[in-house]
């Protein structure tokens, strides 16, 4: 009865399953939406060079953290099902993932040999106003697979900033510039953990890892290894004076031959307009 009232749907499209014992629809299971080898050696990006260790992100910018892993390339579907969990309370979407990780990465996570796992908090007024903490959910089921603790004040979110996803790369590092803070007492209750996984939903910049990481740092945590549950793919291109933000591109042989503009970092007109890009290098 209830299976009627209440069908079961695609944590991916949130289309309806028609079929018992899916759990995901046939049209998102022919989706290639898990990251595959070869991926940054830093960040956990995928990468199309199999040469290269870093992508061209990390060897701009090294990374305070020892390494990052994800499981998804953060395009649709996994946009919109990531955004429902967040702002429309689908926290039942997380069990897909959670299982996904379960199978395609428990062995990585296990050999990472981790004391402890540490959610990206949210400040105080977002989690009033949602509820919960997404990344809480993903580090909770993560914690109960390696059979290891979740500290959820070690961290601190201490300043409510501006949404990432409306900023740029450099707007985005002096965003989150002391919006995290470490709490030494909890660091001290939990024992004083050296290795901690840090678990976050989305991983596109950098940045919201990279601060965190500077906090638990500071309080004498050794190693900082990072889990996202998507990766995004973006690609920077100057084009004249402007810089531009990609995504959803067609690519062939490592060649981005027509890409979505997302976001302009001049903050012009140029939003959502499709460019032709000829020669340009995804790594």
């Amino acid at each position: 009865m209830l299976s009627f009232l209440f069908p079961p749907i695609c944590p991916l499209c949130a289309k309806e399953l028609l079929d018992k014992g899916e759990h995901i629809c046939k049209s998102c299971s022919k989706k290639q939406i898990f990251i595959k080898e070869p991926t940054c050696y830093s960040c956990g990006k995928p990468m199309k060079n199999h040469e290269k260790e870093y992508c061209s992100d990390c060897r701009q910018h090294p990374k305070n953290f020892e390494r990052g892993m994800g499981l998804c390339i953060y395009q649709k579907p996994v946009t919109n099902s990531l955004a429902a969990i967040k702002y429309k309370n689908e926290r039942k979407f997380a069990k897909y993932y959670l299982e996904e990780i379960q199978k395609r990465k428990y062995r990585d996570l296990l050999q990472l040999k981790i004391d402890v796992i540490i959610p990206v908090p949210i400040h105080r007024k977002k989690r009033r106003k949602r509820g919960f903490n997404q990344a809480e959910i993903f580090a909770n089921g993560i914690a109960e697979m390696l059979n290891k603790p979740m500290y959820t004040k070690i961290v601190e979110r201490i300043h409510d900033t501006k949404p990432q996803k409306q900023l740029n790369p450099g707007e985005r590092k002096s965003n989150l510039k002391k919006a995290f803070r470490g709490n030494l007492k909890e660091y001290q209750r939990a024992g004083m953990p050296k290795r901690v996984l840090l678990v976050d939903d989305i991983y596109t910049t950098g940045s919201t890892a990279e601060a965190v990481t500077v906090a638990l740092k500071q309080l004498g945590i050794r190693e900082v290894y990072v889990f996202c549950l998507a990766c995004a793919l973006v690609f920077a291109l100057n084009l004249g004076f402007s810089y531009y933000k990609f995504s959803e591109f067609k690519a062939q042989n490592g060649v981005i031959l027509q890409a979505k503009i997302l976001q302009n970092y001049e903050k012009t007109n140029a939003k959502g307009k499709i460019y032709r890009v000829l020669k340009l290098k995804t790594q």
